[in-house]
């Protein structure tokens, strides 16, 4: 009897180890395969540990290059936390492009390194795309990003801004300036200036955009001609208007396929959404390189209805952009100014209204022979020119150059005041890299991180209190209970 009892003894045992051997076994297999092909999950509600699909756009276009990466971090040993949010990020990237290499390094203790890389000061991380480098000394994914896009750049392109109508300037600091987008526009590596066109002959040789940003008085015949000039040269224009001003410029638009409307637009979702009437919300866009997989609202203050022309012609293209809700109207200005802002279907127009418009002109001299044969001989039957089937981001044949003109009805969306709301940062700076033909730089821009409080119901909070207070250790305690009821069962058999 003693011996069958050892004996069932022993086997209960082995069989034990046994199980604890396969446990480990499973767990010492299972830490292996995370080490050899390690796979992250980011299950932060903002994405926090999330390359943007700006960050991604670079990093494919490193890799279909197959241009190699380096980056060191200058940060020092005892900076622990900060060391290891910087690897946290790097390895972000080197998720995305295992060609990017990194490397931390200590500029006291290798000061050899550190005065090779002509380091000052630091935290300093050095990119290094090739023969060329960028520091940045905070490292986020915004600057690493913008380090890339910068390095990776051939050329620096040139942005104006237009002065001397009473346009928000690029200069200010005021809610109505343009600081903050002109520090982004930099931020892409381009340079900005600021430009009067009554004090020069041209729009300069070397513009990439031009942007008019809300002129309160019309400009002269001969700045159009100017703007008009640079336009048949393939330039590229942005102009942010105001409802109800500069009736010449919109005239001087139409030419180029806007249909613009003495108006502004009411919008109730506003309301909804805790803003006010005169700023209507848009979450409509219609698809397009500037817009294509925008999924984020915009906000645009006192906007005017700003829409693509449906008379297209060969050697001009053009859509609307972006579109009010169902529950917006259009009012003149006799209506705002004496608050009757009520819909009126005599004077006035139902929503959605487009408010942000794009087109591509294709000057008759410079487009290809075939193009103006084509538009000679395709006519339809009363005599006018076919409809072109072309999308208007559609890139040109090597004998043509297309101007690209985009139109806001709404100056204040990029202003200081309204850039950070929302979308309305990423929809400017979106427009700004399709002008200049970066088109590789539209995305949804890295957004610093920031914090997330949690706001609990009473509910919540005694949820919270409970799992962790009484429902886990009770859990335990019953596990015990019948463990202990089985092991004196099987003993008594």
């Amino acid at each position: 009897m003693k011996f069958y009892e050892s004996q069932r003894n022993l086997l209960l045992g082995g069989g034990a180890a046994a199980g604890v051997i396969i446990f480990l076994a499973i767990i010492v297999g299972l830490q292996y395969i995370a080490i050899q092909y390690p796979k992250r999950w980011d299950l932060t509600k903002t994405g926090q540990y999330t390359l943007a699909p700006q960050s991604r756009k670079i990093l494919d276009q490193l890799r279909q290059d197959k241009v190699a990466v380096e980056a060191l971090a200058f940060y020092e040993t005892k900076d622990v936390g900060a060391r290891d949010s910087v690897r946290d990020l790097l390895d972000q990237y080197r998720d995305v492009y295992p060609d990017l290499k990194y490397s931390f390094i200590d500029p006291d203790r290798e000061r050899a390194v550190a005065l090779a890389n002509k380091i000052e000061s630091y935290p300093t991380v050095v990119i290094k795309v090739g023969k060329k480098e960028e520091r940045i000394s905070t490292a986020d994914e915004e600057s690493v990003t913008n380090a890339i896009s910068r390095l990776l750049r051939t050329e620096v392109k040139k942005v104006y801004f237009l002065k001397g109508h009473g346009e928000l300037s690029p200069a200010s600091t005021e809610p109505e300036g343009l600081k903050v987008a002109k520090e982004n526009i930099e931020k892409q590596n381009y340079k900005t200036d600021e430009i009067v066109l009554m004090q020069t002959p041209e729009v300069p040789k070397d513009t990439t955009i031009l942007i008019i940003a809300g002129p309160k008085t019309d400009l002269m015949d001969s700045e159009l001609e100017q703007i008009r000039n640079y336009l048949k040269q393939g330039g590229s224009l942005f102009v942010l208007l105001n409802p109800f001003q500069a009736p010449k410029l919109c005239g001087f638009l139409k030419d180029y396929g806007f249909v613009t409307a003495d108006d502004i637009v009411v919008d109730q979702m506003s309301r909804v959404l805790g803003g006010d009437y005169l700023m209507p919300v848009v979450t409509t866009y219609v698809n397009f390189a500037i817009t294509k997989n925008f999924n984020v609202a915009s906000f645009f203050p006192e906007v005017r209805s700003v829409a693509a022309s449906k008379e297209r012609g060969p050697n001009l293209v053009g859509q609307d952009l972006a579109m009010t809700s169902p529950v917006s109207w259009t009012i003149n200005q006799e209506q705002l100014k004496s608050g009757n802002a009520k819909f009126d279907s005599k004077t006035g127009a139902k929503g959605p209204i487009s408010v942000m418009a794009v087109s591509t002109y294709t000057p008759p001299e410079t487009q290809h022979p075939a193009a103006k044969n084509a538009s000679e001989t395709d006519k339809k039957p009363d005599g006018k020119p076919e409809e072109t089937k072309k999308s208007p981001d559609e890139k040109p044949d090597k004998t043509t150059k297309k101007a690209r003109i985009v139109v806001s009805g709404s100056s204040h969306v990029a202003s200081n005041k309204f850039f950070k709301l929302q979308g309305n940062g990423d929809l400017f700076m979106n427009t700004v890299s399709w002008l200049a033909e970066d088109e590789n730089l539209i995305a949804i821009r890295p957004k610093s991180p920031r914090s997330q409080p949690l706001v609990l119901q009473s509910r919540d909070s005694l949820m919270i209190l409970l799992i962790p207070v009484v429902v886990i250790p009770l859990a335990w305690i019953i596990a015990g209970i019948v463990v202990f009821l089985y092991r004196k069962r099987t003993a008594a058999i």
